[in-house]
């Protein structure tokens, strides 16, 4: 059920004549993944669950724009997802990383969110600069810890999320360059394939872990 809804999903964002089957196919992704995770993962978690829960409340919240509140409120729920995330990972390390590979780590985050930042500086209202910020610190501290879990993890699909947070920065990446900077074709299947991908990637490394 997961995948046909994703492929009719897909399929509405390059139809413009599809606008309601694209908001409702949006809507039942993540209540799907959640579904699928229940159902397949051998010790089912909370804060998986949780990370899940608020992709779909940010996968809602969005479709109100270009009401003034739904982005900020949309950057919120993704960023509380990211964090149950980054708990999720962390929690499943084998090891501790070493305290230069944090340290490095931490530059990386920095460095990422501040670039990014930086090149849309112009575009973006000066209201959501502090929210913008604190949400590209976040979602680059969960990439990196996708990426940790790939080292530091004794599952045999641990590679699966560190392909997945990747993705899912290139996702929120394009998204923002097409909302602040300038307008990218074909942003809506560049924006959903890519965000898709990575939750269900994801979840998986986190489901059989």
């Amino acid at each position: 059920m997961l995948l046909l809804d994703a492929a009719v999903h897909l399929f509405a964002c390059v139809n413009k004549n599809l606008l309601m089957v694209r908001r409702v196919s949006k809507c039942l992704l993540m209540p799907l993944l959640a579904a699928c995770y229940l159902l397949f993962a051998r010790e089912p978690s909370a804060y998986v669950i949780a990370a899940i829960l608020f992709g779909f409340a940010g996968d809602l919240i969005l479709l109100f724009r270009p009401r003034h509140w739904a982005f900020p409120a949309g950057i919120f729920a993704f960023a509380v997802g990211h964090v149950f995330y980054i708990v999720s990972f962390i929690r499943r390390f084998s090891v501790t990383p070493q305290w230069y590979v944090l340290a490095l780590m931490g530059a990386v985050v920095i460095a990422c969110a501040a670039t990014l930042m930086r090149y849309l500086w112009k575009g973006m209202p000066g209201k959501l600069c502090p929210p913008s910020f604190i949400y590209m610190l976040i979602i680059s501290t969960m990439v990196c810890c996708s990426i940790l879990f790939s080292f530091y993890s004794v599952s045999a699909h641990r590679w699966l999320a560190a392909v997945g947070g990747l993705l899912f920065a290139f996702s929120d990446t394009t998204l923002s360059i097409d909302a602040f900077h300038h307008p990218i074709r074909h942003r809506s299947i560049l924006v959903m394939s890519t965000y898709i991908a990575a939750q269900v990637l994801i979840v998986s490394a986190l489901a059989f872990t």
